[in-house]
């Protein structure tokens, strides 16, 4: 009866019941997930990544421990333990400290010092896979302080890496179970194709080939979830791929930089923290350095002639000089007339003082016959002759008129040249004093010498200079007031006309994040960043616009919360790290 009613029941209604058949045994093997959407809740969360589970991919066992104090570093090398201990607003090592370690419930170890702020202790090697509380006693001169934390070793993350393995294999299975549905409806389509004729064949060759697609849906549900549109899982869930297993510095691939602590010791990296209050408002002006007037001078001639040294000596740059030293010899210029005419009229005096010098002789061999007036007279007048011969021969004698120092100082600059002729009131040499210096700067706008609290010089060189205010012009200099300052201290290597930057801080506050100007990198591309510290081993950058306030100091106005810990010294290197 049953095989009578299965033939007698119409084609259509035969391949529909396979179709229902083919549908349940395809969707009890269907375990693909959905696609992620907005607003979605994933079965499980992602987690974040974090450097010690990337140092601890990379081999590295590392626990960081912190306080207000202190920050630290313990790093498991299987039979011992290395810290490294710095202090936790500046990271500077703390060096010459007692450090003392409990590893779980065992007691507390003396650690000691390797290098300057690296400890080690000589433990048992830890079991894989496990998380070992670590507890950190510290007595230094900066305070004592207790850290606590835990030490996870490698073998938790290998577990992750085995675990998505499997997952990955798990997935292989959807794709033969497709290649076997589409293997068996190309093989019943082959069966009914020979079996019946091609009209009938034609009308079931669609029964395998659904089987067909819809084993290879199952094959593409077996696909990891498509995350939704800015949200790359798989990116935020892979580990930060350190250099040699954590040892040499790299940047990661979310902009952030690992510098291990070996390298920070190298670089000296320092840090700040920044905090918000009233930072004065300064007034930038365009400056350059001069010699101090009461320290320097300008030499001179009152007379033409032709400049030579005295004998064989000439200045020399930098040379330091005393005050009246002969720098130079000048020998009067004009015609030959004029040079006969003066050694003429150098000749009838010397004439005359030989004629006066006869006189007192005969004079003075007459005693109580002449007056003793006749005599004074008579050595007065050999004196004055005396004189006018040597003021006129001293023009003719070689060498001419001697150039002397008038002060102590350093020759700063020679104008003359031996052989050249100079104009009278022609500068030959510079002098000043090199240490004493001043700042000529102008201003284009009103400055009011009681409102300004500090003046500060910023050098091309990064470098900053302390400076002092002496005196604001009440008369305009090409529409600016000069304003003149005197450096407090000197530096090596400055030079009277090098330009500067003037820095007059003013009692005008408002509220900002102070640090120095050390602290801010400019990139090729003309961003300013600062690297904040976010981590033992650590530094992400921070796109901030800033104010300059003065020679060595800015003013962060944005891009930069308070607290954060910031890179003062060394930001320039972790800049150039890739």
């Amino acid at each position: 009866m049953s095989s009578f009613v299965r033939r007698s029941l119409p084609s259509p209604c035969r391949s529909w019941r396979r179709l229902h058949l083919l549908l349940s045994w395809l969707l009890l093997g269907w375990s693909a997930p959905l696609l992620a959407h907005e607003d979605h809740d994933h079965e499980q969360p992602v987690a974040t990544a974090s450097v010690s589970a990337a140092s601890s991919a990379q081999g590295r066992d590392v626990a960081e421990l912190a306080s207000k104090r202190y920050e630290a570093l313990v790093e498991s090398h299987g039979d011992h333990l290395d810290i490294w201990l710095d202090r936790y607003d500046t990271n500077e090592p703390v060096t010459g400290a007692q450090v003392g370690i409990r590893i779980g419930e065992s007691s507390v170890q003396a650690a000691s010092e390797e290098t300057p702020g690296q400890y080690t202790v000589s433990i048992t090697p830890l079991a894989p896979g496990t998380e070992t509380p670590i507890t950190l006693t510290i007595q230094a001169a900066a305070g004592d302080a207790l850290l606590s934390g835990t030490l996870v070793t490698a073998a938790a993350v290998e577990a992750s890496v085995t675990g998505r393995l499997v997952a990955g294999l798990a997935a292989v299975w959807r794709w033969a179970l497709g290649l076997l549905v589409l293997l068996a409806g190309l093989g019943l389509l082959l069966r009914r194709w020979r079996a019946r004729t091609a009209a009938r064949a034609a009308g079931a060759w669609a029964f395998p080939l659904l089987a067909g697609v819809l084993g290879l849906a199952a094959v593409a549900g077996g696909a990891p979830a498509a995350a939704h549109e800015g949200h790359d899982h798989a990116a935020e869930a892979a580990p930060l791929a350190l250099v040699d297993g954590g040892t040499r510095p790299v940047r990661l691939p979310d902009g952030s930089v690992f510098v291990p602590k070996a390298t920070q010791r190298i670089l000296e990296l320092r840090t700040e923290i920044v905090t918000a209050g009233p930072t004065p408002v300064s007034l930038r002006l365009a400056g350059e350095i001069a010699g101090d007037p009461r320290a320097s001078a300008a030499v001179q001639t009152l007379q033409g002639g032709r400049v030579a040294g005295d004998g064989s000596r000439w200045p020399v740059l930098g040379a330091r000089v005393r005050r009246g030293e002969v720098l130079l010899r000048l020998t009067p210029s004009g015609s030959g007339s004029e040079r006969a005419s003066a050694a003429a009229e150098a000749a009838r005096t010397a004439s005359e003082l030989g004629q006066a010098e006869v006189d007192l002789a005969r004079l003075e061999g007459l005693p109580g016959v002449v007056s003793r007036v006749e005599v004074e007279t008579a050595r007065s007048r050999v004196a004055s002759l005396r004189t006018q011969v040597a003021a006129l021969r001293a023009p003719l004698a070689q060498g001419g008129e001697a150039i002397l120092a008038p002060i102590d100082g350093l020759v700063a600059s020679i104008d003359a040249r031996p052989g050249t002729v100079v104009a009278p009131g022609e500068t030959l040499l510079t002098l000043i004093d090199p240490a004493r210096l001043s700042i000529e700067a102008l201003a284009f706008e009103p400055v009011v010498a009681a409102g300004v609290t500090r003046a500060s010089v910023g050098l091309r060189d990064g470098s900053a200079l302390e400076a002092r205010l002496i005196g604001v012009g009440a008369q305009l200099r090409g529409g600016a007031v000069p304003v003149r300052l005197d450096l407090v201290k000197v530096a090596p290597g400055l030079a009277v006309g090098q330009p500067v930057s003037v820095f007059l801080e003013r009692s005008v506050t408002v509220p900002g994040l102070r640090l120095p100007l050390d602290a801010v990198v400019r990139l090729t591309s003309g961003e300013r960043v600062v690297y904040e510290k976010i981590g033992a081993e650590r530094f992400v950058p921070r796109t901030v616009r800033i104010r300059q306030i003065s020679g060595d100091r800015i003013v962060v106005l944005e891009g930069l919360e308070p607290q954060a810990r910031v890179v003062v010294r060394g930001a320039p290197l972790i800049a150039q790290i890739r």
